[in-house]
């Protein structure tokens, strides 16, 4: 079966970067949120509308797993979408499968057998990996019954496996606020309809009374995963500020996010604590600010056809229109198609086409538009759904009106890793380190850290083929494997390339006939 190809395969129970830029200019940083009218709480906790999950205690340097599916759990409740699905009692999402077959780590990455280069098992990731892993229909897996939340942490699940119960997450969205709270309204309002959002923060900084505060001027990367539950606008530290302390290791005015932290119940308060507003990272990085996971429904495609393995790992700005062309395997029918946006409020045409001849598309089979109002990935249904059988050929093409287009390529991912810093106890002070063996927590290995600790970025390395690709000029068609990049200095150094290595980020999602 092609390697870009996924094939799913369901029981009985469903009978579910930061980037340099190439000679485009080329963007991946989402545009900071504008204000939302409207009168909101100044306190507000989903755990009051039982949209919370119980905190769980990670174990390695899994955090971005536990935001990740913190969010998902809490909007699967909030939407009444887990009763919906037929379900009962708590959703429980496996961290560790995503943990091992999100396909950027050395374990798994089915672009390249060199199992020099990527992320280390255990050893982060980032929001934008756990999209790719959901848009390729590997997960979201639910936990099985008789599996312990931590059972799949040394023991490597199976990728597949009938029994699975696999959800689908149709849109994964990205929000920032400015250094002034600006957008700060519609990030809340996303909390309050949709649930959770993951964030991050550099953990440990400046923690008083279990609020965590990193100045916006100073340096350090983010290096932990949580969940944003909630706020408090008046939250602030109990004593007033030591002489000079003001904005050095206390955040200038009140307000703060409610924290769903997954160090276990011990930590903070009992398993919570709190970020403030003016913090560097959290709400406010371009990545890994504020992310809802949301419109979730059983994982019904037999095949997603796709060639961008890692998703959105860079932006083609000036890019407005392309096609991904794909051979059926099949008889099977087109459903539905996804794409990313690379900022808020675009405009899309979606066109399927059966024909590229002499560098022409024709014979057009679907042709719709739409709106997408926030930056990300989203799954777009088929007005009318496109019947193909095996050996068909047929082009996925996407006009966007603002923001160009979202490529995969061989990438540097800046992990989320807090190096198993112990977590504060509920006094602000430092808990005694985890016991290693009993708690199965290694160390960091070297150069695999993340955040800025010192170590360097994990490099990905993405595939690509002649005639998978293609991008409109402005005057013709080109494929895009042709495209050549100007190499940043990390990649020189590392001897990688982008060349030959980039794909649209277009899937066409189908279920067998």
């Amino acid at each position: 079966m092609n390697r870009r190809l996924a094939a799913l395969v369901f029981g009985s129970f469903l009978t579910a970067s930061f980037f340099a830029m190439p000679a485009w200019t080329q963007q991946t940083t989402p545009p900071t949120a504008q204000p939302v009218a409207g009168a909101l709480p100044a306190t507000y906790d989903l755990r009051t509308v039982n949209a919370v999950t119980p905190i769980k205690k990670q174990s390695g340097g899994t955090c971005w797993t536990h935001g990740t599916m913190a969010s998902i759990e809490s909007h699967l409740l909030l939407s009444g979408t887990w009763q919906k699905l037929g379900m009962t009692g708590i959703p429980k999402c496996s961290e560790y499968h995503l943990d091992w077959w999100n396909g950027f780590n050395k374990e798994f990455n089915e672009d390249t057998k060199d199992t020099a280069r990527g992320m280390t098992v255990h050893q982060g990731g980032d929001y934008k990996v756990a999209a790719a892993y959901i848009s390729r229909g590997d997960g979201v897996v639910i936990l099985p019954e008789g599996v312990a939340q931590t059972g799949w942490y040394s023991k490597k699940p199976e990728k597949t496996d009938p029994a699975y119960k696999k959800l689908y997450v149709r849109d994964v969205e990205f929000f920032t606020m400015g250094n002034n709270l600006e957008g700060i309204e519609l990030i809340k309002k996303q909390v309050m309809k949709y649930g959770a959002m993951g964030t991050a923060n550099a953990h440990g900084r400046n923690n008083k009374d279990n609020i965590h505060y990193q100045p916006i001027d100073s340096a350090g990367d983010p290096n932990h995963s949580i969940a944003i539950i909630g706020w408090d606008d008046n939250k602030y530290y109990k004593e007033a500020p030591a002489a000079g302390d003001l904005g050095k290791t206390r955040a200038p005015k009140p307000g703060a996010w409610l924290i769903k932290n997954s160090h276990g119940e011990t930590a903070g308060e009992k398993g919570y604590h709190w970020i403030s507003y003016y913090d560097k990272h959290s709400a406010r990085h371009p990545e890994m600010g504020a992310v809802t996971f949301r419109n979730i429904e059983w994982l019904t495609y037999d095949h997603i056809y796709y060639h961008d393995a890692h998703g959105w790992r860079d932006t083609l700005s000036q890019v407005s229109k392309g096609f991904n062309a794909f051979k059926a395997t099949g008889r099977e029918t087109m459903k539905a198609v996804s794409f990313y946006t690379s900022v808020h409020n675009v405009n899309y045409t979606l066109e399927v086409f059966r024909k590229f001849e002499n560098g022409q598309l024709s014979d057009k089979v679907v042709s719709q538009t739409g709106s997408i109002p926030f930056t990300g990935y989203h799954t777009v249904d088929l007005q009318a759904p496109v019947k193909l059988k095996e050996n068909d050929m047929f082009y996925v093409c996407v006009t966007l009106s603002n923001g160009g287009h979202a490529i995969d390529r061989t990438s540097n991912i800046p992990v989320l890793l807090d190096d198993q810093q112990p977590p504060p106890d509920q006094k602000g002070g430092v808990q005694p380190p985890p016991d290693q063996k009993k708690n199965d927590q290694p160390p960091p290995k070297k150069g695999m850290q993340g955040g800025g600790k010192g170590g360097g970025k994990p490099i990905v390395i993405s595939t690509a083929k002649p005639g998978e690709s293609f991008y409109h000029d402005g005057k013709e068609w080109k494929d895009l494997y042709d495209y050549k990049f100007t190499m940043p200095a990390w990649a020189n150094d590392a001897g990688v390339t982008f060349n030959g290595s980039a794909n649209l980020c277009i899937k066409a999602m189908c279920t067998k006939d």
